[in-house]
C-alpha cells in the first residue's frame, strides 16, 4: 500500500505575552483516498462505523459537500480548483487522524493533492476549532522547483489565546519515511507562536494497526483533552483572551515564499 501509518511528536510553543511550551506524542494516518476500499479490509479495527476504535469515513472531512454524497477526492478536487483555477488530477494523500471511538476531532488535516506526474501541486488545509466545531480551508499553491514553503493570512479563529491578525509562514517536507511541517504564526514582525510536526511513516498493515491502537488508544480524546488541559495552563499564567470571530466559510489561498528565511527554519529532529 502506499498509505503509512505515522509516529512521531508534536511540539508548541509560545513566544508572547507569556512563554508556554509543551511536547506530546502523536499517531496519524497518511492514506492515499485511492486505496480507502483496501483501508476497509485490513483488519476488523478499522470499520466505517462511528463507534469502531478507528472509523473511516469519508464524511468526517470536507462535510459541506461529502455529507451531500460528493465523493471525498472529487470535493478535494472541488475546493482546489476554487481556490486556484486549476485541478490536479493525480493522487491525493491525506495525512489526517481518523475517529476514534466515536470522537472525530483534527486540529488540523492535510490534503497533498499531485498532478499527473507525480509531483506535488497544491495542499489543502482542512483547519478545526473547538467547541465552536467551524472549519476552514487554506490552500497552498506548490510551484515545481521551489521548497514548499508558504506564507498565508490567518482568517480563521482557533484559539481564544491567539488574535485573527496574524500570518501563518509553514514549511512541508515530505520524503519516503519522514514527514515534517513546521508552522508559525507573526504579527507586526514579530514571531508569537510556533508548532513542528515530526513523523515517522510505517507500512500500513493488521500487525500494524493493532500496534497503532495499544500505542494510540483514544487518540481524538487525547487530542481535545490536551487542548483544554493546555488552556487550563494558559488561564493560570494569565494569558490574554481574544473575542471569538465566527467563519465566514470562505477560502483563503496561500502564496508561495521563494526563499528559506531564517525564521521558517524547522528544528532539527528530535526524538
Amino acid at each position: 500500500m502506499n498509505s503509512s501509518l505515522c509516529h512521531g511528536w508534536i511540539d508548541h510553543r509560545r513566544h508572547t505575552p507569556r512563554v508556554h511550551a509543551f511536547r506530546y506524542p502523536i499517531g496519524m494516518f497518511y492514506l492515499d483516498l485511492a486505496e480507502q476500499a483496501s483501508l476497509l479490509r485490513l483488519s476488523r479495527l478499522l470499520r466505517p462505523w462511528r463507534v469502531a476504535p478507528l472509523c473511516w469515513r469519508e464524511r468526517d472531512y470536507l462535510p459541506t459537500l461529502t455529507q451531500a454524497g460528493i465523493p471525498l477526492v472529487q470535493a478535494v478536487r472541488e475546493v482546489v480548483g476554487q481556490a486556484l483555477g486549476s485541478v490536479p488530477q493525480g493522487a491525493i494523500h491525506l495525512l489526517t487522524q481518523p475517529r476514534s471511538w466515536g470522537l472525530s476531532f483534527n486540529p488540523v488535516s492535510f490534503f497533498f493533492c499531485h498532478d499527473t506526474a507525480g509531483r506535488l501541486a497544491a495542499i489543502l488545509c482542512e483547519v478545526r476549532n473547538t467547541p465552536w466545531r467551524e472549519r476552514h480551508h487554506y490552500v497552498l499553491p506548490v510551484t515545481p522547483g521551489e521548497p514548499h514553503l508558504f506564507q498565508v493570512a490567518k482568517a480563521f479563529h482557533v484559539s481564544p489565546f491567539l488574535p485573527r491578525d496574524m500570518d501563518y509562514r509553514m514549511r512541508f517536507l515530505i520524503q519516503d519515511s519522514h514527514i515534517r511541517v513546521h508552522m508559525e504564526n507573526w504579527r507586526a514582525g514579530q514571531k508569537v507562536f510556533e508548532a513542528d510536526l515530526a513523523l515517522q511513516r510505517r507500512p500500513l498493515d493488521a500487525p500494524a494497526l493493532r500496534r497503532y491502537v495499544l500505542a494510540f488508544p483514544w487518540m481524538s480524546l487525547r487530542t481535545v483533552s490536551a487542548i483544554y488541559w493546555q488552556a487550563l495552563r494558559l488561564l493560570f499564567k494569565r494569558t490574554p483572551l481574544h473575542d471569538h470571530q465566527a467563519s465566514d466559510g470562505s477560502l483563503t489561498v496561500g502564496q508561495t515564499a521563494h526563499k528559506d528565511p531564517d525564521h521558517v527554519r524547522t528544528h532539527p529532529e528530535r526524538h
